[in-house]
Formats: structure tokens, sequence, C-alpha cells
């Protein structure tokens, strides 16, 4: 009568965490992980069962690890049997999970899911390709029992409050785990009850690695000792842990105001940032690093480490992260970039010649081109250009006749900034536009000796500028190459 009475309220928990989690829409296919274990039988058995109410289609995928030998040959085996006998379509991959580990230089648990997830988007891409209606969700077997020794893993390794939030019922969308809140007991008497008989993988009894030491070691002994319903407690934690990280990064998407994203980089205003709580900040600074591809093996130090460069930094200050990420601050930003390859200092220096001519600088892949204009031939036309790149300059009377160069900057450099009196050394000239340092040694310089005719794309020198006495006009136009 017990037994009967679990296989019912199994389903129907089950039903329950699906309604309440929205993790399934009518209609929709399911691929389902199956190992052949007591864990993913009972999962694929149960979402059977409400196939008809919700109107599902369903998918197993098997992926044979090759760890096992003839082991994982009768999983397999085991597997493509019972999806025959329920009249489930299966699919079968192989991988090498020994030498998948060794060419991604991962753990061989982290070559597992990598392949698992692999085998899993395969199929659905092929569902969603025969049929472009279709809507496709993955179910994995996790259960109450894997969710509880995650939380007990992530403490033992210093997790923060993010971490205590466990597993998720759905992620992003895609990835549903139905049997989250039901234990591995239930699970267990499931199987016996309807006779599922599933494959047990004896190297889960075997205390070689942490996850293993956690299920056969610590929590028996927080039971027998501590709490005997240590699983439920800590399954409550990572709920309530759960509803605090919705809430946290509620107030993150209302932070990203402050934030530009940019094609390979995130800028972070620092004024908007100093308004943040650090816990709202430190959440925001992640959020960007994911977004931005880092996913894993950000710390606490880490985020910290930020918060406070941030705040207290000076301009020129930097920190680094996993992955070549790093945040260094340009002024009033912050700015998050992934380094590529390092870029060196250029350098070039090419004569400019004061007639129609185009220059080649292959360092910068980009031309310079110089036209000569007479004053109030066409003008008007270079002026009305919204063009940056494109300057008109008074030569006449000023003593240059040749010796014109564009090159990088050099020690002693300067200019007199349009619009002032006074000389202005090109390195404070940088400086005061906010010019980022990594960028200065890229800005190409217009040269009579030291002194900066124009700073290509930013400043023109105020004695060379175009009045209504100039009789000609010496037009020069920076293009970069695509």
């Amino acid at each position: 009568m017990y037994i009967w009475y679990n296989i019912n309220m199994l389903t129907d928990k089950v039903r329950k965490i699906i309604v309440q989690n929205n993790l399934i829409e009518k209609g929709e296919h399911i691929v389902v992980g199956v190992s052949g274990g007591p864990d993913s039988v009972c999962l694929l058995s149960v979402l059977l069962e409400l196939a008809e109410e919700w109107e599902l289609t369903l998918h197993a995928v098997h992926v044979n690890h090759q760890l096992r030998g003839e082991k994982a040959d009768e999983d397999q085996r085991y597997t493509e049997k019972l999806c025959r006998k329920l009249r489930i379509p299966c699919h079968v991959f192989c991988y090498d999970i020994n030498a998948l580990a060794a060419e991604h230089k991962i753990t061989v648990e982290e070559a597992g899911r990598m392949a698992r997830y692999e085998a899993f988007n395969k199929v659905r891409e092929q569902i969603e390709s025969s049929d472009k209606t279709a809507r496709v969700k993955i179910a994995t077997a996790h259960n109450a029992n894997d969710q509880a020794e995650t939380l007990l893993m992530r403490i033992i390794r210093g997790t923060g409050t993010d971490g205590l939030a466990g597993m998720e019922y759905i992620h992003k969308g895609l990835v549903i785990r139905p049997l989250l809140d039901v234990s591995r007991r239930e699970i267990e008497e499931y199987c016996s009850a309807h006779n599922l008989n599933p494959r047990i993988d004896l190297t889960n009894l075997e205390p070689a690695y942490t996850r293993n030491r956690i299920r056969l070691e610590l929590l028996p002994l927080l039971e027998s000792q501590y709490n005997e319903n240590i699983i439920p407690a800590l399954i409550r934690l990572a709920g309530i842990a759960w509803e605090d990280k919705e809430y946290f990064y509620m107030q993150v998407e209302k932070a990203k105001y402050i934030v530009s994203r940019e094609k390979e980089s995130c800028k972070i205003d620092r004024h908007g940032y100093a308004g943040l709580h650090p816990a709202i900040g430190k959440r925001l600074i992640n959020t960007c690093l994911k977004e931005m591809g880092l996913f894993q093996d950000m710390t606490a130090v880490h985020l910290a480490g930020a918060d406070h460069l941030l705040r207290h930094g000076r301009t020129g200050d930097r920190i680094d992260f996993p992955g070549g990420y790093g945040l260094r601050l340009i002024y009033g930003k912050g700015e998050l970039y992934r380094e590529t390859e390092k870029t060196e200092d250029i350098e070039f220096c090419y004569p400019v010649v004061l007639h129609d001519n185009t220059l080649e600088i292959p360092e910068l892949n980009a031309l310079l081109r110089v036209r000569i204009l007479q004053a109030k031939q066409d003008t008007e036309l270079y002026r009305s250009k919204d063009n940056r790149f494109c300057e008109c300059l008074d030569l006449a009377g000023k003593g240059i006749k040749d010796g014109i160069y564009i090159r990088t900057r050099r020690p002693g450099d300067y200019l007199i900034p349009l619009g002032m009196k006074g000389r202005k050394k090109i390195q404070d000239f940088f400086v005061d536009e906010k010019i980022p340092r990594e960028e200065r040694h890229r800005i190409p310089l217009l040269c009579f000796g030291q002194e900066v005719l124009w700073v290509v794309g930013h400043r023109l020198n105020d004695n060379y500028k175009v009045t209504e006495y100039t009789r000609e006009i010496v037009c020069v136009e920076y293009v970069p190459l695509l």
C-alpha cells in the first residue's frame, strides 16, 4: 500500500514541479538524457506518464562515455531496449571521454558533461531543422539529493550566496530539471514498483571523487549525527537563496543604465557605480563578464578587487581576471575587456608631399590623401564634411615647403590646440582629452619637426587654421581601410 501511494505521489509531485516552475508547455518536444541509471529511467517513465496530458513528444539521448568498458556497452543496450519497450526514439552517441578531457585539459567529469550537452543539442537541432515550428526542451534527471550534494560541495569550496541557490529548475529557458524536489529514495521505490530494473553504476559507490565522498560519507554522517532531515533543510536553503538571487538580479537589470556595451568591451560609469550597494555592484560586474563570455572561475576575491578598483582606483589602474579578461580604469569609466593578441607599440614616419597625392600607411592599414585647393574653390565641400579624419590647413607663409611628416608620437612633441594660445605637450594633450593610454601610440600625427600640425581625428594646431585671408588650402584626409 505504501509503495502504491508513493508511486502516485511521485508523478503528482513532478506534475506540480512542472506547473509551479513553468517547465513545460503543451505540444513541446522533450529531449531526455537517459544514462540507464535509476534517476534518468524514472524521469523518462514519469514524463511518458504525463506525455498524453501535455501532448509531449519524447526523445531519449544516451551517451556512451567509453569509460567502463563492457559495463558501458551494457548500459547502452539496456537503454536502447527500454526505449523500444516504451516506444520512444533513442539517439545514441559515443565519446572517448578520456581523450576529450586530455584534448581540452579538463577533468573527466567536465569532459563528460560537455559531451552530454553536445549530444543533447545535436538532437535538439535535428528536431528544429526538421520542423521549424517545433519547441524543444532538454530534460535532465538531477534530483533532491543531487541538489543537496551540490550545495554541500559549494559550501566546502567557499561559495558566495548566489552559489547557495543551487541548480535551477529551468536554465536559460531550455534545460529543465523536473525531479529537483524528488529524493533518491522516492526514485528507487518508483523504479522498483514499475519493474524498470535500472542499471547501477558501481563507480558511484567508490569514494574516489569529491561528490561521491559527500554522497557516501558526509551526507549520511549529517543525517545520523546532526539532522535526519538534512536534505529537505538544504533544499529549503536553496529555495530561499534562489528568491534572494532573483531579487538581486532584478536590481542588477535596473543598474545596467550605467553600462555601455561596445564591440569587445563593457564600460561602467564610475560615478554611477559609486551609488550602487556592493552586493549589486559585484553582481553587475559578474553579469557583464558573463555577457562577454567569462562563465567560470570568477571568485569572490576577483569581484571584491574589481569593486574596490571602481570605487577607489585611479586612472591607469587595472586588475586581471581568468581567461585573459580584466578591468582597467580610463578616467571616469571602468572598462571590462578581454586581451586577444597583445599589441606592440608601432612606429612609422613618412614624408608628406604638398601636392595632390595619396600616401599609404601600412602599419595602420590606412591611406593619407592630400589635396591642394585654392581659396573659395570647393572649400565648403570639405568644411561641410562631418568627418573628423578630414582637415584643412593653411601652410602658406609659415616657412613650410617640405619637411612635413606623418608619424607616431615622439618625446618633445607639442601643439597649440585650436582655440588656445599656449603650446601643450602632446602627452598632456592626450591626458586632457582622456585618450586611453593603449590607443595613443596608434594615433597618427601630422608634424613639422616637433610641432604637431594636426592630431589626426582629434585637434588642429591653432597656428594652421584656415581663415578668410587664406589663399591656398592643404586638405588632408586620413582613410582607414576595411
